[in-house]
């Protein structure tokens, strides 16, 4: 009975009930289009890009901007530089999108959704933005996809020349309060697939690694490589500089040779005799000195003889591993 009458009721006041919902709706689109047409969208970017600068202590330029409706924010060309008398560019992206959930509006809070496209590849995450007794507080996280390897070590200021491989970001976590971006706590954890370092002639089906931050400090935890002339296990440690290349780094791991050709050929003759060697970085993140079994490449000697690892067939390999090697100029992405 009470089915039939709710049913009757509707039946009755149809035509009241269509009239609410199309002016309900009428209202609702009007109000969008109202805010649409009259918010100072050029404002909020700038008031956003603004404080990007404050929260990392980097300077942030846009080329250009725009919005997508009904609240999506579109910057194109953006760059990102180190402030100073250098201004070396450190990163930039063909297009950032930032939208603002109508729930994050209502609630009266400052949280994002974006999609960055930058070095061949696409990333999307979430940054919540909240006021507390100690000061801004920010939370990022995101990940990634299909980065170019070649275009990222180029960034990084590090041999591009004759890499290739795609590189995904399968979590980035990062809190961190005002301005203290590298003071702050977060996880990295990268994967670069399909790798060929054509060069020393060989191929690594998968490489991947953790980078845990914390005060500074990062800790390298869990990298492995996979490839066809050799296997490696390593992790250590990250002391971080503004200037990131700078930074301090402290690597070590456990080289096990498979079946090395070419250049890497030369690995054998300082492998023990169950095919082990041990291969470590030391030095500034942008140009480390790198170790075999304790020994600086560039001094190792092989088979009792006077000639060094940088001579003969061994000069491949010190040309291509940056031995206290300056780079200037920025990246070009």
């Amino acid at each position: 009975m009470t089915r039939i009458g709710l049913i009757e009721w509707f039946g009755r006041h149809r035509a009241g009930l269509v009239t609410a919902i199309g002016y309900t709706t009428a209202g609702v689109v009007t109000i969008t289009v109202f805010v649409y047409l009259t918010f100072p969208w050029h404002q909020l970017s700038e008031w956003i890009r603004i404080n990007i600068e404050r929260a990392t202590t980097l300077k942030v330029s846009v080329e250009n901007s725009r919005v997508r409706f009904p609240l999506l924010l579109v910057w194109n060309d953006v760059t990102i530089h180190l402030p100073g008398p250098s201004n070396r560019l450190l990163w930039s992206a063909n297009q950032v999108s930032l939208g603002w959930p109508v729930t994050a509006i209502l609630r009266r809070r400052l949280d994002f959704d974006f999609v960055i496209k930058s070095l061949g590849g696409e990333a999307r995450g979430h940054l919540a933005v909240r006021r507390t007794s100690l000061g801004t507080r920010y939370h990022l996280e995101a990940t990634g996809k299909d980065f170019d390897l070649a275009k990222l070590a180029a960034g990084l200021q590090l041999p591009a020349e004759g890499i290739e491989g795609a590189v995904w970001v399968t979590r980035f976590e990062h809190d961190w309060t005002n301005s203290d971006f590298l003071q702050g706590e977060g996880i990295l954890s990268l994967e670069a697939k399909r790798v060929a370092l054509k060069d020393f002639q060989t191929h690594f089906s998968k490489i991947s690694g953790n980078i845990s931050l914390k005060g500074g400090m990062g800790n390298l935890e869990n990298f492995s490589a996979q490839g066809d002339a050799l296997d490696l296990v390593g992790g250590g440690s990250l002391l971080l500089r503004p200037e990131v290349m700078e930074s301090l780094l402290n690597f070590s791991s456990r080289v096990t040779l498979r079946k090395p050709s070419g250049p890497l050929s030369l690995l054998t003759t300082m492998a023990s005799k169950d095919g082990h060697l041990d291969f470590s970085l030391r030095g500034p993140l942008g140009r480390p000195t790198p170790y075999v079994n304790g020994t600086p490449l560039g001094s190792l000697r092989i088979g009792g003889s006077d000639s060094s690892i940088g001579t003969q067939k061994g000069v491949e390999i010190s040309r291509k591993i940056p031995v206290e090697s300056q780079r200037p100029g920025g990246p070009q992405l």
